[in-house]
């Protein structure tokens, strides 16, 4: 595991970009399309937590159907390997995360409590990710700074299993093969502290969709796609402004929506209109599915992925 182990680390500190060698941005495929593994998002469960407190990180990867990186029953690419790594910013909320010196710590021997000081708070499949603020992570900080926090930058690596049994492929890493994302986890005093938006159900041209059932659609047609939120899913909190006034605000959450097939004609969506235009490629495809994932502008993130098929034309 050490020589593994140690090439994430430096992978995880940074890279070189060699502007003939990685794409330009003119060259990349649009957001809202899943056309190869990807992470559409990082939840932290509670999104907000006290200094001493535990919380929890899972993701939504996408990736298409019948493709070596399809998504199993545990969430995880069925060719990845993901690497969790948590470290709190400066006093600015500056920083790139975990820039570990591994020294002369034994990987293959070293204690949960070892590897979190390195960073380290999971990896799957095997060790679900998890994180423990430090309870002097507030230390030094006026009344006012401790309600608004610090954040800890977590960082997720998904990288090719087959790599692990091949070290020297993994010392001579290609960045291209390697998945990563990152996401913000605020610890703070706050009295009220955020909590991750909920998602009732997902709707199809005003139908709501039972959970676990599969779509079925027409080629060449567009859909209205929308989520129903349940009541309360919209947070009020308290935040102190800069003249130490506590107002109350309103949640103003956005949708950001991906698909496997066809075209998103919307990519973004605004709260209280969180509805966007689907249209259908013009061929059959068996299995296909629409993503959404809801931000609270505040750190709290949910998701929704729900399958589609595209049948033959029913005589329109």
């Amino acid at each position: 595991m050490r020589t593994p182990l140690l090439a994430l680390v430096a992978l995880a500190s940074g890279c070189v970009i060699n502007s003939d060698k990685w794409p330009r941005p003119r060259d990349l495929t649009p957001d809202w399309e899943v056309s190869e593994t990807r992470i559409l998002g990082i939840r932290a469960d509670p999104p907000e937590i006290r200094p001493g407190d535990t919380v929890a990180f899972d993701a939504l990867f996408g990736a298409p159907p019948g493709s070596d990186g399809e998504v199993g029953d545990n969430g995880i690419p069925a060719d990845r390997s993901v690497l969790w790594l948590a470290c709190p910013v400066d006093d600015e909320g500056n920083g790139f995360g975990c820039l570990t010196d591994l020294g002369d710590v034994d990987l293959a021997t070293a204690d949960p409590a070892d590897l979190a000081s390195l960073g380290f708070v999971g990896f799957e499949p095997g060790l679900a990710p998890s994180y423990t603020a430090p309870a002097d992570l507030l230390d030094g900080l006026d009344e006012q700074a401790r309600l608004e926090g610090r954040y800890v930058l977590v960082q997720l690596l998904a990288f090719p299993t087959a790599l692990l049994q091949d070290p020297d492929a993994l010392a001579n890493l290609d960045f291209s093969v390697v998945v990563s994302a990152y996401k913000r986890l605020v610890v703070s005093d706050a009295p009220t502290p955020n909590h991750n938006p909920d998602i009732g159900v997902f709707v199809v041209d005003g139908l709501p969709i039972p959970p676990g059932a599969v779509v079925t659609v027409e080629p060449d047609q567009r859909y209205d796609l929308s989520v129903a939120l349940p009541e309360g899913a919209i947070e009020s909190y308290d935040y102190e402004n800069s003249d130490g006034v506590v107002e109350q605000r309103v949640e103003e959450p956005y949708a950001s929506w991906y698909t496997t097939g066809g075209e998103m004609l919307e990519e973004v969506t605004l709260w209280p209109r969180l509805e966007a235009t689907w249209q259908a490629p013009k061929e059959t495809l068996d299995r296909g599915f629409w993503y959404i994932v809801l931000r609270d502008r505040r750190g709290g993130v949910s998701w929704y992925t729900q399958e589609f098929t595209i049948g033959r034309p029913t005589g329109r």
